[in-house]
């Protein structure tokens, strides 16, 4: 498998999925080598889970090769990173394995030192996250996986996301061997018909070759059919699942009034406007309420503006990005969820809200409204009904009780371990 984020290093559900079925598929009896443009050490090890990145200190690579892709990497991209390689490491083909070694431990001190003294230089190098160099890691990405694909002994290459694909393509030609496309989000649900064109023609380039493309819900397998154009026997849906967490003790809140929160990337695609929009219809019936949005994105200072032209902005409250303790505090404090989305391709944080007791509230048009029953599912843009909604489930016990429980023993049967079973058929199917 080829990722781009895994826990705790996460930023929203991507890694929390990869590590699940990752997991769950080990446990299933494979050998799976997780991928990663770097390990951090703090990842949960899981056994037959493999995690390996460019730091990694034990490559099923050899430091001869190692140190030729480090050579091409800095005649490919530039002085920052030529610095780090060793005076006179390159001048000479009689190199002996002792010394190449010394050189090797020589450029991992001197990344080290660079990446803890200067994190913008750093970033010259396979470090991943979501930086203002983006492509750049993502190429240098595909040249590591490519080395790798070599090396590893595999069945299928598996890379999750548009961030892994040119490291996914790679590997599969030098490994000769099928690639499974997962797609956990697609450019056109993250930004509608206005997105970025070089991912777009990434995303359908990489469909068409692979063997499999897997996605995360029905909703996504219709666009990548339709809008993609891939012939729908080669896409599988296969659902996400939710890690059972002991339940976060009631939270005390700084106010009694009930609490409404929406948890996500403030972008458009996950419509936080129409939250924004539903709260000023709520507000004008019931003013014992506060709104809290957590997390950050584009849109985030203008849903600011709107709550504030709205005449609303003293029942809102904004966290920006929050750890994952301290959300879970924020579900502990919550009387409900809402998640209207635009176009979601799973919505994994409706699940982990419903996992700790808070009822939610779905939009239609997000692949999580297909593998729950105790939610309220409604159109993103029908912010009448949403406030509706809002007022039902904050003003009537009974119902918020009974969504609370039927929520709690819904997704106790939602597991990673039924989702690892459905990609292994897949698997089969590909390797047939």
């Amino acid at each position: 498998m080829i990722g781009w984020e895994y826990p705790p290093a996460i930023t929203g559900g991507l890694g929390i999925a990869c590590r699940g079925l990752a997991r769950e598929v080990a446990a299933r009896g494979h050998t799976v080598y997780f991928v990663l443009p770097r390990v951090h050490g703090n990842e949960p090890q899981d056994p037959g889970v493999h995690l390996i990145g460019l730091n990694t200190r034990d490559l099923p690579i050899s430091d001869a090769e190692l140190q030729d892709m480090l050579l091409h990497f800095a005649e490919k991209h530039g002085d920052e990173i030529r610095r780090f390689l060793p005076v006179g490491a390159y001048q000479g083909p009689e190199l002996t394995a002792e010394e190449i070694s010394r050189n090797l431990d020589l450029i991992r001190r001197q990344l080290a030192k660079q990446i803890e003294d200067n994190e913008a230089a750093a970033e010259r190098m396979l470090s991943g996250g979501y930086g203002s160099d983006l492509i750049h890691q993502i190429h240098l990405y595909a040249d590591f996986c490519s080395l790798l694909g070599k090396r590893l002994k595999v069945d299928l290459v598996h890379g999750h996301d548009w961030m892994t694909f040119p490291a996914s393509l790679g590997a599969m030609v030098q490994s000769d061997r099928p690639l499974v496309a997962h797609v956990h989000a697609t450019e056109f649900d993250r930004s509608g018909i206005h997105g970025n064109r070089y991912v777009e023609d990434l995303e359908r380039h990489t469909f068409h070759r692979a063997q499999a493309v897997v996605t995360v819900s029905n909703y996504t397998r219709s666009i990548i059919i339709n809008r993609y154009g891939v012939s729908p026997e080669r896409v599988f849906a296969v659902h996400n699942a939710v890690e059972i967490e002991e339940q976060q003790v009631p939270s005390t809140r700084p106010f009694e009034d009930k609490m409404v929160t929406f948890l996500g990337r403030i972008t458009f695609q996950k419509g936080p406007d129409y939250f924004v929009r539903a709260a000023r219809k709520v507000i004008d019936q019931n003013k014992k309420v506060r709104f809290v949005m957590v997390g950050t994105g584009d849109m985030y200072p203008r849903m600011i503006e709107l709550a504030a032209d709205l005449g609303i902005g003293k029942y809102f409250h904004y966290t920006g990005f929050l750890k994952r303790d301290q959300i879970k505090q924020i579900y502990g404090m919550s009387d409900l969820y809402v998640i209207p989305s635009v176009s979601e391709p799973f919505g994994l944080t409706a699940l982990e809200a419903m996992a700790q007791g808070v009822p939610v509230i779905v939009s239609k048009q997000s692949g999580v409204s297909e593998v729950i029953e105790n939610a309220i599912k409604l159109d993103f843009w029908d912010v009448d009904a949403i406030a509706k909604a809002i007022l039902d489930v904050i003003g009537n016990d009974e119902l918020h009780t009974q969504m609370k429980h039927g929520g709690l023993e819904e997704v106790r049967r939602i597991s990673w371990a039924n989702s690892a079973e459905k990609l292994e058929e897949v698997y089969r199917q590909v390797l047939s």
